[in-house]
């Protein structure tokens, strides 16, 4: 099979474009033809001031990108479009281009930015779904993209154009959802439920590490706010026999360290970002793995490296979060934003060292029965198969109206 994927890289580079390339590796050892089609945020630092002043219109509809995919299209005649995120460069054209070109469309949905301005239904502080029935201009009234007034209104008058008049979602042909959770969230939006299918990430990890443990626990992600690491940190006051690493970067690591200083802890460090084997062996030597997020989550790929790593997983009851973590099988759930609560089921895990064991064997088995690649692979496959036999069977039904129309 011939597939061609479609995805633009973020300015700073995260998980998502880590899951892209790694389902692009499998795609290819199981001997298919990956053509990838990628662009980057970063471009527009090097682009002369009269390109950039096109940015806001590129991002609505990008000529460059429909002509580049449908050239794409008619040279290698993929059997299948897999498309991750458009945003900002690629645009919503790729859609329009590999509908012209009759190619069957898949959509991973990584994120909920078919139904929210800012993607993860989190404004001001808090959660926020005003816009999941349609409304994007609500994203504008509250700022919720960059903080700006005019991003928000242009990014919302895109999504609302492109499903209302340009009806993107009916020219896509299978969705992907990363959890229940989620695919619950994108049906109650709007999305087709006969389209939209479960499939999660995974990672190719085929031994089980032996288990290790040292004297910490590790929170893993970018420093934003609804990631709310201030809550783990603020929770390791309760907890000085036990060391927190946090593994990530952002606008919040100042703010964050000052919080260190002002609280006077020594059991927190900042190692930045790490990646790579560095990751998996800080990883695979923590008791736990802290995640405070005060969101959602489509998909925590921390929690599927800390399952492959057999360490349990002290997460927040939300999204799919709490689908993911099985509480008191492989870790506990303690109330978002509720440092008090953290503090105490950490506690609870820790002065147990075999429970830690049992719920680290109990993740990782988790892992074995849900998240390999054999597993993801056959899931994929499955959703190839679906978008294709959609497209032949509304190429037929053209055929046969041409036909009683001549």
């Amino acid at each position: 099979m011939k597939v061609l994927q479609l995805h633009n890289l973020y300015r700073i580079g995260g998980g998502e474009d880590a899951v892209v390339h790694r389902e692009r590796m499998l795609l290819q050892q199981h001997g298919h033809q990956v053509i990838a089609l990628e662009r980057s945020n970063a471009e527009t630092d090097h682009w002369p001031a009269w390109r950039r002043s096109r940015l806001l219109p590129d991002t609505f509809f990008s000529t460059e990108s429909y002509r580049m995919v449908r050239e794409i299209c008619r040279r290698e005649r993929p059997d299948v479009a897999h498309v991750h995120n458009v945003f900002f460069l690629l645009s919503p054209s790729v859609y329009y281009a590999l509908d012209r070109e009759g190619v069957p469309i898949v959509q991973t949905c990584h994120n909920f930015r078919f139904l929210c301005a800012n993607a993860i239904f989190y404004t001001e502080g808090g959660l926020c779904e005003r816009c999941i029935g349609g409304n994007y201009f609500h994203a504008a009234v509250h700022r919720c993209y960059h903080e700006s007034r005019a991003q928000s209104l242009a990014l919302a008058t895109s999504l609302a154009w492109h499903r209302y008049a340009g009806r993107w979602w009916d020219r896509i042909d299978a969705f992907i959802a990363l959890s229940q959770f989620s695919r619950r969230k994108l049906i109650e939006g709007g999305l087709p439920e006969d389209r939209t299918f479960l499939k999660p990430h995974f990672l190719d990890s085929n031994v089980a590490p032996p288990f290790a443990s040292d004297d910490y626990a590790v929170v893993m992600g970018r420093l934003h706010p609804e990631k709310d690491v201030q809550t783990a940190v603020e929770a390791f006051q309760h907890l000085p026999e036990l060391r927190l690493l946090v593994l990530g970067e952002g606008p919040l690591m100042e703010p964050l360290k000052a919080l260190v200083q002002r609280l006077g802890l020594r059991n927190v460090e900042f190692r930045g970002f790490v990646g790579g084997a560095a990751r998996f062996e800080i990883l695979r030597r923590a008791k736990l793995l802290v995640l405070p997020s005060r969101v959602y989550e489509n998909f925590s790929v921390s929690v599927l490296e800390a399952y492959a790593m057999s360490k349990p997983v002290i997460a927040s009851r939300i999204g799919a979060i709490a689908e993911m973590v099985q509480e008191g099988v492989t870790g506990m759930l303690f109330e978002p934003g509720e440092p008090a609560d953290l503090a105490r089921k950490i506690r609870q895990l820790i002065e147990r060292p075999e429970r830690v064991i049992e719920l680290g064997r109990a993740a990782r088995a988790h892992f074995e029965r849900h998240f390999t690649a054999d597993t993801n692979y056959r899931q994929l496959m499955d959703v190839y198969d679906f978008a294709r036999r959609r497209r032949e069977s509304h190429r037929r039904c053209g055929i046969e109206t041409e036909c009683r129309n001549a």
